[in-house]
């Protein structure tokens, strides 16, 4: 056989398990059952149940047809086992209709092929290699890395992409020039030594939802929240959701609170109280576990938990910390941080294994529709668009504001927006001047003057938008999915079901947008659910408040990280170190100047995600001395 299937081995110690000093173990190989096929499953599939039933799979009270269907229905008892008939009856067409979390590897000893596969919306990762001949693949890079025949030669052009936040655009590409992601919502088939990737699900909508009330879209999308909510939550024990003081985690909340024989906890990360926190009032609440307070009351099946972020020590940077990761560098400094590990020791005092969270909402169910402006223009209903800058004009927006940036410019073609920016002495990327790739690297990759309004797809500019939002999303989450399944502890996200993700897709744009009310879809699903405050609030809680305060309590630290970076030549190949050094040592006086921009921008950006890929291409450079 000439595939190789990495998976994590759950008696082996993991990176984050690993004591410093003390490196990965290599992974185990899975070998193909006695009869030359096998089926290696990660993750859960949902409604099983329906998918026997469409393969024509009797269930234990339905007598087979057949000799054949009696023995494959007495096989075919667990998820897995029906995926691997199904898999083996319709090959890559039986995934269009998989719903759940999964990542996936089948051997087929017929032919020899081997099809690797992963869920549409990126809650599970496949990377893979080929060398030699040979497909490895595994959950993550790290693992692959445990076979000596593949080289860890990193891959100066994905990291660009990275530091842009725009791994969408190239989904397939890793840190590691010799590894690939399988991106979320395909198939790899490997037959005689040739690859063939194919996708089997876009966000892109094949159909329309028309109701003729306004209520029935709320009916239909509360339904579907329920069911997705229900069908993640683990059939007995405990469980965990986080819970802000917004819209897309208070859904799922409640939605949970429905199942009323249900007792389950809910977290609310509250800033470091030792340090000062950076906000604007008009646009921030900076402490969200007061505001959840009226919600927790309404329900007495809600055991809620409020805990504090802190700063990790600096023996989490180090091999085996939770900051040093061989698979991808993190993003910026502690982001990652300020979420994980409070949650995480939550969890664990409870004795939870399952964290239902609500990231996908921003691009689903709570989707803003500010670009409605552009579509109602487009469709000359002037009564819609006059409501849109009426409501945004007493809110103090700015009229001629709003009627350019979500009317006007979305519907200009690239071209004329190009011109405007060269003509104002403006790069064509307006974050070209934050992000600390070296120029010559950038503008060889295009990133530079890469557009970042999304490409005109379906003829609705908001459309377009909410599907850019998504597919950004789902190559974003797929990389750091090891995250969200970490130390037995799994994070699920009902707000990416996929029923629910083609549902938000396929209803009329003015269901989000509509008399100047954005996110109008969610604020009329949680009326009832939640106190009328938190539905009607219009502002947000900021990320990592406490960001320059803990920046500034590791200067020194960044000092000699950022030392280490200027002398290696892997990582000056890559990023802008002069443009690091002058951030640095421009240092604010205080944090009300490090959140004014460009310089809020530039610290965050350009030194703190730089920081970051820079310490990923150090140590790969010394490990390889």
């Amino acid at each position: 056989m000439n595939a190789r299937l990495a998976v994590l081995d759950p008696g082996a110690p993991t990176a984050a398990r690993l004591r410093p000093g003390r490196a990965p173990g290599r992974p185990r190989t899975i070998l193909p059952a006695p009869d030359g096929s096998g089926l290696v499953l990660d993750g859960h599939i949902l409604k099983a149940a329906g998918l026997a039933d469409r393969l024509g799979l009797p269930d234990g009270g339905s007598p087979a047809r057949t000799t054949e269907q009696a023995r494959t229905a007495e096989q075919a008892r667990t998820a897995e086992q029906i995926l691997d008939v199904a898999l083996a009856r319709l090959g890559i067409d039986a995934l269009g209709g998989l719903r759940g979390d999964f990542a996936l590897a089948r051997h087929d000893g017929r032919d020899g092929s081997c099809l690797l596969a992963v869920d549409a919306m990126g809650h599970r990762a496949l990377y893979y290699a080929v060398v030699d001949g040979c497909l490895y693949a595994a959950s993550r890079p790290g693992l692959l890395l445990g076979f000596p025949e593949l080289p860890d030669t990193p891959d100066p052009e994905a990291l660009a992409y990275r530091l842009y936040d725009l791994q969408h655009l190239a989904p397939e590409r890793t840190p590691y020039r010799h590894i690939n992601l399988l991106p979320p919502g395909h198939a790899l088939l490997w037959r005689d030594g040739a690859l063939t990737l194919r996708s089997f699900w876009s966000p892109i909508p094949r159909r329309s939802v028309r109701y003729r009330r306004d209520d029935d879209y709320v009916a239909a999308a509360r339904e579907l929240l329920d069911r997705a909510v229900a069908d993640r939550m683990p059939e007995t024990g405990p469980f965990l959701c986080h819970l802000s003081a917004g819209l897309d985690s208070s859904a799922v909340v409640t939605a949970a609170a429905q199942q009323r024989d249900r007792m389950f906890h809910t977290v609310t990360v509250r800033p470091d109280p030792t340090v000062a926190a950076i906000h604007d009032p008009a646009r921030h609440f900076i402490d969200e576990w007061p505001r959840v307070q009226p919600l927790l009351a309404m329900y007495p099946q809600i055991t809620g938990h409020g805990v504090d972020a802190g700063l990790p020590s600096l023996a989490e940077e180090e091999m085996g910390g939770f900051f040093w990761s061989r698979d991808l560098p993190l993003p910026s400094l502690h982001s990652a941080g300020w979420l994980y590990p409070p949650v995480r020791d939550l969890a664990r005092r409870l004795g939870v294994s399952v964290v239902l969270s609500g990231g996908y909402g921003n691009a689903t169910i709570s989707h803003d529709g500010r670009l409605g402006l552009a579509d109602a223009l487009r469709r000359g209903r002037m009564l819609q668009a006059m409501g849109f800058l009426k409501r945004r004009a007493r809110r103090g927006t700015g009229l001629a504001r709003t009627l350019w940036h979500n009317g006007i410019r979305p519907l200009l073609p690239f071209g004329h927006r190009l011109t405007r920016r060269a003509w104002a002495g403006l790069p064509a990327n307006p974050w070209a001047d934050f992000v600390g790739v070296r120029m010559d690297l950038a503008d060889r990759l295009g990133l530079s003057a890469v557009d970042p309004a999304p490409p005109s797809r379906t003829g609705s500019p908001d459309l377009d938008r909410q599907i850019a939002g998504i597919e950004a999303m789902r190559v974003r989450r797929a990389g750091f999915g090891f995250l969200t399944t970490a130390d037995g502890i799994e994070i699920r996200d009902p707000t990416a079901d996929l029923d629910l993700v083609e549902f938000c897709l396929a209803i009329p744009r003015d269901q989000y947008h509509r008399n100047g009310i954005d996110r109008y879809l969610a604020r009329r699903m949680l009326a009832g659910r939640v106190p009328a405050p938190i539905a009607a609030e219009t502002r947000i809680a900021p990320g990592q408040p406490e960001w320059f305060a803990w920046a500034d309590q590791r200067r020194d630290w960044i000092r000699a990280e950022l030392e280490r970076i200027e002398r290696s030549p892997l990582a000056r190949e890559v990023l802008d170190v002069a443009l690091m050094r002058k951030v640095f040592d421009d240092w604010p006086a205080s944090a009300e100047e490090a959140a004014k921009p460009p310089r809020v921008h530039l610290m965050r950006h350009a030194l703190g995600h730089g920081l970051r890929v820079g310490q990923f291409l150090y140590r790969l450079e010394k490990r390889n001395d």
